[in-house]
Order: structure tokens, then sequence, then C-alpha cells
């Protein structure tokens, strides 16, 4: 009904401007009709009705629902042709073109919005899938250890690498925390961070840190905050107050289960620590080269970036520069 008013309106004469847009699409987001909010999105455009952060929010909302939603018909899949494992998803391709629209539109994004784009960007926590991951990057190990190869596969077999660039742009438009690398403990404040947010913000401290070990430095202690809530309950001695793990803790700690990263302390009493030495054992796996006919010739992507760094070391220490 609201559409037929629309289109009676401009045959009236009367053209809908940005609210009138921006309501269409907020109620096209509570029916799910991500066809109708893009073509109402084509619609403002040809209107010359410039699109605001609530229609866009609304489009790449509805594309996260469908890359999250277990019976879409288009899971997100992934391209292993490279070492990047790439998700390969209309939606997410949506997602992104929404969002770069946002970005060239000089709009800044809400944390929301960037929540939403990076969540499109997750990758399936299918174990098959990330042992397919490993596998295409050349190397095998004890299956009851896989989970510590993590650390070798670009996006640490969680996220699309894409999402490290988006976290990193956001930051600098104030969006995001910026990824410091500084202290020891490296403190990671995620306490006021959505869930896609804090998990790619923690992911980009690790990759930080395996470029540092790479790099022949040693790994300081890494204190994550997380976000609590409490609740009364009754006990024999009467009402007592105590913290739960909010979403985004149990999310965190979720993730590093997940990556076999060994945490200490427990995500209700708000924060965790990973020990560096934890840290490093996890970045240097064991592992033996799978690839049939090249013994002895497996490069990792860390291997190969120790050896760029130490080259860069040398050449500053010996004043051989070159902006080449």
């Amino acid at each position: 009904m609201a559409m037929d008013i629309q289109r009676e309106m401009k045959g009236l004469g009367l053209y809908p401007n940005n609210i009138t847009y921006s309501i269409l699409m907020a109620a096209s987001e509570r029916n799910n009709n991500l066809e109708i909010a893009l073509e109402l999105l084509s619609q403002a455009k040809e209107d010359g009705v410039a699109p605001t952060l609530t229609m866009y929010r609304c489009i790449i909302g509805m594309c996260l629902r469908r890359v999250a939603e277990p019976s879409s018909l288009d899971r997100p899949l992934l391209s292993l042709d490279t070492s990047w494992p790439q998700v390969d998803s209309k939606w997410a391709a949506q997602a992104l073109m929404v969002y770069r629209e946002i970005i060239e539109a000089r709009i800044v994004p809400s944390i929301e919005i960037l929540s939403q784009v990076l969540g499109c960007l997750q990758i399936s926590h299918d174990p098959s899938l990330k042992r397919r991951l490993i596998e295409n990057i050349g190397v095998s190990a004890d299956t009851s250890r896989s989970s510590n190869l993590c650390s070798l596969i670009d996006g640490f077999g969680e996220y699309d690498p894409r999402a490290f660039s988006l976290l990193e742009e956001a930051a600098s438009l104030g969006v995001a925390p910026f990824v410091s690398l500084k202290g020891s403990p490296i403190v990671v404040d995620v306490k006021e961070l959505q869930i896609h947010t804090a998990e790619v913000y923690l992911l980009t401290v690790l990759k930080g840190l395996k470029h540092r070990l790479a790099a022949g430095s040693k790994l300081p202690n890494l204190l994550i905050l997380l976000s609590v809530e409490t609740t009364q309950i009754l006990s024999s001695k009467g009402e007592r107050t105590i913290n739960l793990a909010g979403r985004v803790g149990q999310a965190v700690a979720a993730l590093l289960r997940r990556l076999g990263l060994p945490y200490q302390g427990n995500e209700s009493s708000g924060k965790i620590r990973i020990n560096g030495l934890a840290l490093r054992r996890w970045m240097q796996p064991k592992h033996s080269d799978s690839r049939i006919g090249k013994p002895g010739e497996f490069s990792s992507f860390q291997s190969r970036l120790g050896k760029e760094i130490s080259h860069q070391q040398r050449n500053i220490r010996s004043g051989h520069l070159s902006l080449d």
C-alpha cells in the first residue's frame, strides 16, 4: 500500500524526499524484502535524492541476514584459487558495494553498519572447511592439533582478509578504535564494540603480532577487556549480585577456542589474558609440507614475511635503501 501511495504521489507531481525513502526502506527491512529495498535505492538515485545512512543500513542488514541464514540457498562460498580465503557470495558483494557507496559519498558509517559488513565477510565455522584451508596452503599436521595451524592462514580461517582493510579504514574515519601494539601487556579493549567488530579487532592485533614475531621480536602478553552483565540471584544467604559474560565476551572466548589459542581467566570476570609464550607457540605450530614432490620447499606466509623483514632490516643497517 505504501508503494502504491508513492507511485500515486509521483503521478500527481509530488516527488518523495529522503525521509519518504528511508521510511519505505525500513518497512522493506522489516519484511526482509531486499529486492524492493534495492529498487527503492535505485529510484531514489533517479529522483536525485541522496541516499541516507538508514537506507544503506537496511540493505546491508538484509545482506547479513541472508549470509547468516543456515537455510539460505546462497551460502557464502570460498575462493581457494589463492592463499587468500575470499568469501564468494552475491550478498557479501552487495553489502561491500553499498558500503563503498557510503564511503565515496563521504558519509561516515556507523559502528553498527561496519559490524554488519564485517559479518558478511565471516567464514563459516565448518571444521571441514578449515581443514581445506589448511590443505590449500600445503601443510599437514596431527588432526587433533590442526586447529593450531589457523595461525598460518590469511584471516586465520575466521574472516575474509579484506575485513582487516575495512577495519583499518573505519579507524581512520573515527568509526572504530585504532589497533595499538604498544604496551606490555598489550591491552585489547572490546567492551564497547559489537561482535563482528570485536572479533576482527582482536584478529588484527594477532596479525600485527604475527608480523612482529616474523621480524624476530619478543611477544608480550595480551590482556583482553570484555563487557559483563550483572544479575540478581537468590541464595541461602539472600539475594546477591553476580557477573555474567556479555554476548561480545562469549563470542571472543569462542573465537579463541576455535583458533586453539589458550587463554587464562574467565570472560565473566571482564578480562582474559593470553601469555606471550603461548602466542609464540601458537604462531609457530609444528607442521610438515604436504606438497607432493616438493620436499623441503614449504614456505608459509610467516616464513616468507620473516625473510622479507630480515632483508629490510639488513638494508636499513647497511644504508642500502631504495624506493623502487
